[in-house]
């Protein structure tokens, strides 16, 4: 005879306090040819790195993400008007004040060509704040283990299998990326918390 069981999911989440930022910062250069094109977006990604390592963002938090190069072309009569080269930098911020400085001084650099991808708060170190998530995750899943049990009329005994549904950062309470100041063009940023979420999915066996 099989074995009764019973097989739920939990979730869990844990507030974490953010230290740092995650930029993503692109650059884009217009030319004629594909070399002029390359050669623009290249002085331009060099001179938003030169900018960053002036904020004291250290060599191991810059990192090229990738680079393109693409045709340009008039759609109104179908021809080729030059190309378009773009260079992505990755930049880990450890001081959240400077952010908008970094901001500020890298659109001052290389002005309109620099395209801010994403600017995202973050955890250098998630693990206490998983390991907290995944301890609210097991504890879901038995309260709701034991629920069902008592429905059936059984109690629960050894668990058979766990499997982790998946660990994910989830938009923070009073967590805020305030609008650029129009006048300033600076970008305050404000850590608030971060939450952790984490899932299991557990299955117990019934007696």
């Amino acid at each position: 005879m099989a074995k009764r069981t019973v097989t739920v999911t939990g979730s869990g989440r844990a507030a974490v306090s953010p230290d740092v930022v995650r930029l993503d910062l692109r650059v884009g250069h217009d030319a004629d040819d594909v070399a002029a094109a390359l050669a623009g977006a290249a002085a331009g990604i060099t001179s938003v790195g030169r900018v960053v390592r002036e904020h004291d963002v250290a060599d191991a938090d810059i990192r090229t993400l990738d680079a393109s190069v693409n045709q340009r072309w008039d759609h109104t009569t179908g021809t080729a008007t030059g190309f378009t080269a773009q260079q992505r930098l990755s930049v880990t911020v450890r001081r959240l004040e400077s952010v908008g400085a970094i901001l500020e001084s890298a659109a001052s650099a290389v002005g309109n060509a620099l395209l801010v991808d994403q600017v995202r708060l973050d955890v250098a170190d998630r693990s206490d704040g998983l390991r907290r998530a995944r301890d609210c995750a097991f504890a879901d899943a038995l309260d709701k283990a034991q629920q069902y049990a008592g429905l059936a009329g059984a109690q629960l005994g050894a668990v058979l299998g766990m499997a982790e549904a998946g660990v994910a950062p989830l938009a923070g309470r009073p967590m805020a990326l305030m609008a650029a100041a129009m006048d300033a063009g600076v970008m305050p940023v404000e850590g608030g918390d971060l939450d952790l979420g984490s899932a299991v999915t557990v299955t117990w066996e019934l007696r």
